[in-house]
């Protein structure tokens, strides 16, 4: 049975792509669960449709990231630890990080964005960057200072 893709399924195909998979899978799988529509002149206006409504959600979204990176780009962020000399007791990652920037700048940040090789051990003042979208990044800096 050809089916349209309506979203990318893993070994299968991606959105819009007509594919051949046996009956009983199209039928009790994929168009129950809306992953696919049967082959028709008519589902193939639908996944246009679909697929131009899909590139500009994915736009919008891509410009309200710019605008955030835009936002935070050279700003800084600080973050009190304790420490002792030089070495902090515990260390500051990327969940730290996107709390600091939800309290002084009010913006989300998703931890994942937040781009560090390892967790920060020592007081110190690094550039970390935010990575929201391959292409639509900000370096910001984070002071680490002890605790008073």
């Amino acid at each position: 049975m050809k089916v349209i893709l309506r979203s990318e399924i893993e070994k299968l195909g991606k959105l819009g792509e007509v594919v051949d998979v046996s009956s009983g899978y199209a039928r009790n799988y994929l168009l129950p669960r809306q992953l696919a529509y049967k082959l028709s002149p008519d589902a193939e206006k639908q996944i246009e449709a679909e697929c131009k409504r899909r590139l500009v959600r994915e736009q919008k979204k891509i410009d309200e990231m710019k605008t955030v990176a835009e936002l935070l780009n050279g700003r800084s962020v600080t973050i009190s630890a304790k420490a002792q000399e030089e070495k902090l007791y515990g260390s500051v990652g990327a969940d730290e990080i996107t709390q600091a920037i939800m309290q002084e700048h009010k913006v989300h940040v998703p931890a994942s964005a937040v781009v560090l090789e390892a967790p920060f051990k020592t007081l110190g003042t690094p550039d970390v960057t935010i990575r929201f979208a391959p292409g639509v990044e900000a370096v910001m800096k984070v002071w680490i200072v002890a605790e008073s």
